[in-house]
């Protein structure tokens, strides 16, 4: 069999129905044994960057393992944001670039390339990603992907590179010849650790569940949000694991952090145990003097990754490492209320109530009224800026809504291609929430929503600036403003001829009043500016 195929054939047979990339010569075997498969589909994005963050939406949206694929030089190094993005927010991905002919490379020549495009990628990847290595002999095929595919799920997810030279993917294997990956599957009893947490909240009188993002990665969101519910205990959580509860739900009280909810952090100070679960307790959520983050709790936290609880909050915190796909399913057979919260809850509920200031901002009105009309089924992506805090902070989520973003990294330019990755996994309609900044890092997906009609509707929160820097500039630089407003160098396009030009219905909203205007069940892509102070 010839290696792409058998590439393709593998990816086929782990349920993955949609890769993502662009056209190079050295990555043409490749797309070629694309179209052998009607069981999986290779999209074109219009930029190597889109294909990488699409790949990051499909295999948050699915749980599937995302792919994208690029040739060699520019192709490789332009998919090198998306793969940090994924590394840094634990993406299980994959990404397979195009390489020259290993007869081509440089090798022991003191040159900077032999062949054309050529360029070193493993060595700019490795502290990026799980697994990078470049196939130089063709009969190592197997062994390559079944061990990237299971090292992109293992323990914390993230994403896998496999350089493939342009004679390795055109030569032909003997398959039953291949040398396999084999990694034994351990199946742990985490009675000892269900204890830890059972009686710890026994004890409390004040407990509080901090829900991070692997509780997403993990998907056993439904079943810790039975867990709190068993318990009755207030939960708070991180920004990118906001969506984890609805917000009405009554456990819900807000994400916490510098960008947070007032009120979550307010009620952390309160609580006498939190028990953080899949959270990195990053400087943004709890600050840089750490030891001062819920001075009067206990700290238990839960998550897979050991390394990152060396960085600690509390001397005296208790660190649990597990797996959350198996550990919260056993941790909910074992749950048993026995105490109870009200007077907790009720004390919680009233933090709120006197520190939801953001009800009181019309820009803040205007981003809760557009989520009320987003149905249910609808999928949101977020860019990174003040969109996303806007949104973050005063979307209400329903339901069997899910948000991605890119938080880590936090890089601008993720929403609109991570919006077209999850809508292609999942087939559901998506909200993709930018800024005006964002949305010109990759604006030219716009093309790809029109060419296939995907019903991804563009919210576009348009203040004209800069927003996000323009404010640190306001606190740090005495109102310095230099590349973040019209007068300093940034400029707005013109939005309404941007649709035009892509051929995408269009709709302005500067008001409350004017939501009425905005038909989110139409078929098809839409763009809708929203005009924020």
């Amino acid at each position: 069999m010839k290696v792409t195929d058998y590439i393709i054939e593998f990816l086929v047979s782990k349920g993955i129905t949609d890769i993502f990339g662009y056209p190079g010569g050295v990555i043409c075997h490749l797309m070629d044994s694309s179209t052998k498969y009607p069981e999986i589909t290779a999209h074109v994005n219009y930029h190597e960057q889109a294909s990488a963050f699409a790949a990051c939406g499909y295999a948050q949206a699915t749980g599937k393992l995302g792919v994208a694929y690029t040739t060699s030089g520019p192709g490789a190094t332009n998919l090198v944001t998306g793969i940090a993005n994924a590394y840094y927010d634990s993406i299980p991905t994959m990404f397979l670039t195009g390489q020259v002919d290993t007869y081509a490379k440089r090798g022991r020549y003191p040159v900077r390339q032999r062949g054309f495009q050529e360029t070193e990628v493993i060595s700019m990847v490795k502290d990026m990603t799980k697994y990078a290595v470049r196939v130089d002999n063709a009969n190592d095929i197997r062994y390559c992907l079944e061990k990237a595919y299971y090292v992109a799920f293992e323990s914390n997810p993230g994403p896998v590179l496999l350089d493939l030279p342009a004679d390795v993917q055109r030569a032909n294997v003997n398959v039953e010849s291949l040398r396999g990956y084999t990694q034994e599957e351990l199946s742990i009893d985490y009675k000892k650790e269900i204890s830890l947490l059972n009686e710890a909240i026994f004890a409390a009188k004040k407990p509080l569940l901090l829900v991070g993002n692997g509780v997403k990665l993990s998907s056993t969101d439904k079943e810790l949000m039975e867990i709190a519910e068993i318990f009755g205990i207030p939960c708070i959580f991180s920004m990118p694991a906001f969506d984890v509860f609805p917000t009405n739900h009554s456990l819900n009280f807000g994400f916490l952090g510098g960008n947070g909810h007032k009120y979550a952090n307010l009620i952390a100070t309160q609580s006498d145990l939190i028990i953080s679960i899949g959270s990195r307790l990053c400087i943004r959520q709890i600050g840089l003097a750490r030891e001062k983050f819920a001075p009067q709790a206990k700290l238990i936290r839960v998550d897979i990754d050991g390394g990152s609880m060396t960085y600690k909050v509390h001397d005296d915190e208790i660190t649990v490492v597990v797996d959350l796909k198996s550990f919260i399913p056993q941790w909910k057979k074992n749950a048993i209320s026995v105490n109870d919260y009200s007077s907790w809850e009720k004390e919680c509920n009233t933090i709120k109530a006197n520190n939801d200031l953001n009800n009181y901002v019309e820009d803040a009105r205007l981003i809760k009224g557009f989520s009320r009309l987003v149905p249910e089924n609808f999928d949101i992506t977020l860019d990174v800026g003040l969109n996303q805090l806007l949104c973050a902070i005063n979307f209400d989520v329903k339901g069997s809504q899910n948000v991605f973003m890119s938080a880590g990294h936090g890089a601008m330019g993720y929403s609109l291609p991570a919006a077209i990755g999850a809508c292609v996994g999942t087939k559901k309609p998506v909200i993709s929430f930018c800024g005006d900044g964002g949305l010109m890092m990759n604006v030219q997906e716009l093309q790809y929503l029109k060419r296939d009609q995907l019903p991804i509707k563009v919210v576009c929160i348009n203040n004209g600036i800069l927003g996000m820097i323009k404010g640190f500039q306001d606190r740090n630089f005495n109102r310095n403003y230099i590349n973040t407003t019209k007068e300093s160098g940034y400029l707005t396009v013109d939005l309404k001829k941007l649709a035009a030009a892509f051929d995408i219905p269009y709709t302005r909203v500067s008001s409350e009043s004017e939501l009425i205007n905005i038909d989110l069940l139409t078929e098809g892509p839409a763009f809708i500016e929203l005009i924020v102070n």
